[in-house]
């Protein structure tokens, strides 16, 4: 049994100094290397002082930065964004920062902003062979206001600069390697990186299979089992057998496009439900779908199923849909605005709450860039819409142990506020993809070792596939945050001329696919089943992106040790570790636990959030020896492409047992924060959040979400 005695209490508000001088901050932790600042002196930059003009500096506290730093800062000076250790990006010349540091204690120390800090460390490293070289790059700006202005600089500094998209805070260009260090060095640039390539993480296996490989199909649906969708390892029936079938809720895809891209002549399993449709690809006047994946994503997320008589539909397939076409007709192939805030701002205007993104950067590998940084600006600033990303398909075991490698998510699956999906297997034998992995032409560079080698992709629901992308970031972030069925899923298959029959046609209606692109809109589904449930179910209206995701996390289903068993990392186990890992995050997607929620369980979402050095408390009673699961979830702000660490408002998730001792995961990294504990002894317990460190919070809080289970 579980008592709620105090909900949306502070009881303890803690001298913020108190709580942040024990980590006071002489570290600027920065991916361009850790800069010590105990052993900068005032003057260890004299040519700084002659600097007429205002650029770029960094001002580090020596605590935990607080409101009244920033604003006395602000009453000064422009002011952006946080760095770790407790610094803030401050524009305006040396000279006068300093005089602000000797006349106030609380200051660390005043670092120039070098253009060093400011460049990706995915470029390759310059040399006298490559600095003519034309190199696509991103240029982000600390404020859209000066992009132009900027622009203009950087192409003033060679003639060989080629301006392609100036827009919001990023510059597109294409500019000679050599001169890359020269526009990091402009004032107003805050990050220069490689321009990524976005691709449709779908896992391609077109001419990459010896033998037979498509399994043969009647086409008629008389050969259907039930488990083709994937619907049926995620338990989605458990949820429209009591009417949650995703009824009023709108989810937004961005990706290929959507079968007709006309309304009036779609699919017959998406007619009624797509409410509007916007083309985003360069060049493009339509949203169809050319090449057949958004589409089959779009039947994943909400397709209702009429062409197979209701056998073969989506996960929410009652919800609306706003499509967003991102193909280009020239460039055949995807091409994402270089705004991304534009895909989720007209969605969100249609009313959709939840946006699925099938694509992703697989080059570089975990990293917090530009793109990732987008959409974390934007979700902060619109807190109630979930957006999800697919994690990538670039799982492999390159080491040959027979495990799949560490290190291999896409951006802006690296972003810290979305929900970051990874590809578990479905369970089916009827259709798709049915040989052994060591039948892929890839098969002996990417999965060579025993037991994954020998296995097939569909044939265990507790099994990781293989090309599934690995976590941490670069950071050292747990992502992906959750996985779900991505291997052998049966969806719809585009109607236009020249589309791709992706892993194989069922029928002229249905075909199958898989990758992390497949196990993202099935997700999409299951949240929107979610908030379906949280609205009128729970009765809470307008539920929060950090509620929803941590309804999703609360609900997942471990998957460990994995589908080799307890077998050891010598033999090829494929989750080492209980959850939360970087193999399967917090678990498989499971909606039965979702609508079955239950009065044990505390959904809390505090939008007024804890305050820096507070903490607000919940207390519950275990009446005999019982569990809690505790999932504890924020909407960051968005943190600096240049910070070896993303995170910047840290809260800590605490449990106090009735003796005394706490128990926490002690997490300064991730934006969650987890305790699952069994076998506690009778008696009250305390749950605490804990506002550690916010320097750039609302109004001084960090709002959050909370879910716990006690019982």
């Amino acid at each position: 049994m579980i008592q709620l005695v105090k909900n949306f209490t502070v009881t303890t508000a803690v001298a913020v100094l108190s709580v942040s001088a024990a980590s006071a901050g002489t570290v600027l932790k920065l991916n361009a290397g850790a800069i010590d600042t105990t052993k900068i002196s005032n003057n260890y930059a004299a040519s700084w002082m002659m600097e007429a003009q205002p650029t770029e500096y960094i001002v580090q506290f020596k605590k935990a930065i607080t409101e009244a730093d920033k604003a006395k800062l602000k009453a000064q000076f422009e002011v952006f964004g946080y760095l770790p250790d407790d610094a803030l990006v401050v524009r305006s010349t040396y000279a006068q920062l300093i005089s602000y540091k000797n006349s106030n204690a609380e200051v660390q120390a005043v670092v120039k902003y070098s253009p060093a800090y400011k460049v990706s460390r995915d470029f390759d490293a310059a040399s006298v062979f490559n600095k003519d070289v034309l190199e696509s790059v991103v240029v982000k700006t600390f404020k859209a206001s000066e992009t132009e202005q900027v622009a203009a600089k950087i192409a003033a500094l060679n003639p060989q600069v080629e301006l392609q998209v100036v827009d919001g805070k990023s510059i597109l260009a294409l500019i000679p390697r050599g001169s890359v260090v020269a526009v990091a060095a402009v004032s107003g640039v805050e990050h220069v990186q490689p321009n990524p390539q976005f691709e449709s993480l779908h896992f391609a296996m077109d001419e990459d299979i010896t033998g037979t490989v498509v399994a043969t199909a009647a086409g008629d649906y008389t050969d259907l089992k039930g488990d083709e969708t994937g619907t049926r390892v995620m338990k989605f029936d458990a949820a429209w057998s009591q009417g949650f079938t995703g009824r009023g809720q709108t989810v937004s895809m961005a990706d290929t496009g959507l079968d007709s891209g006309n309304i009036a002549t779609i699919h017959q399993d998406f007619a009624g439900q797509v409410i509007s449709g916007y083309p985003f690809g360069l060049w493009s006047k339509t949203w169809d779908d050319p090449m057949g994946h958004g589409t089959h994503v779009a039947g994943s997320v909400m397709g209702n199923g009429k062409a197979s008589r209701g056998l073969l539909k989506g996960g929410a397939y009652d919800a609306n849909m706003v499509a967003e076409g991102m193909w280009s007709p020239m460039l055949k192939n995807l091409s994402v605005p270089s705004k991304l805030g534009d895909l989720f701002a007209k969605a969100y205007a249609d009313g959709a709450r939840v946006h699925t993104n099938s694509w992703g950067g697989a080059r570089t590998f975990g990293a917090y860039d530009a793109f990732a940084i987008q959409v974390d600006e934007w979700t902060a600033a619109n807190p109630d819409m979930l957006v999800l990303f697919a994690a990538g398909n670039s799982g492999a075991d390159k080491n040959k142990d027979g495990r799949i490698d560490a290190n291999s998510m896409a951006s802006p699956g690296t972003a810290k506020n979305v929900l970051t999906v990874g590809a578990s297997e479905n369970k089916t034998t009827s259709g798709g993809i049915q040989v052994p992995i060591s039948k892929l032409r890839a098969a002996k560079d990417e999965w060579p070792a025993e037991p994954i080698y020998s296995d097939y992709i569909s044939n265990n629901e507790n099994g990781v596939a293989m090309f599934s992308s690995r976590g941490p970031t670069v950071d050292g972030r747990i992502k992906p945050d959750i996985v779900a069925p991505g291997t052998n899923i049966l969806s719809v298959r585009a109607q236009t001329n020249g589309a791709s029959e992706l892993w194989g046609a069922y029928n002229k209606d249905y075909a199958w696919s898989g990758g992390t692109s497949m196990a993202t809109p099935l997700t999409a589904g299951a949240v929107a089943i979610a908030r379906q449930v949280l609205i009128e179910k729970h009765g809470i209206q307008n539920p929060s992106a950090a509620l929803m995701k941590a309804t999703m996390i609360h609900t997942a289903v471990d998957m460990y040790p994995g589908q080799f068993g307890e077998i050891g990392a010598s033999r090829g186990q494929e989750l080492l570790t209980r959850r939360p890992n970087s193999d399967e995050g917090y678990g498989r997607v499971d909606v039965s636990n979702i609508v079955n929620i239950g009065a044990e369980t505390k959904l809390i979402d505090n939008r007024q959030g804890v305050a820096q050095g507070a903490e607000v408390v919940y207390e519950f009673t275990l009446a005999q020896t019982g569990s809690l699961y505790a999932n504890l979830v924020w909407t960051d702000v968005a943190g600096s492409a240049n910070a070896a660490q993303a995170l910047v408002n840290d809260l800590d998730l605490v449990l106090t047992m009735p003796n005394g001792q706490t128990i926490s995961m002690n997490d300064h990294i991730n934006n969650l924060e987890m305790i699952e504990k069994s076998g506690l002894p009778a008696g009250t317990y305390k749950l605490a959040v804990k506002g550690n460190k916010i320097p750039q919070g609302k109004n001084g809080a960090q709002a959050y979400a909370l879910v716990f289970t006690a019982k």
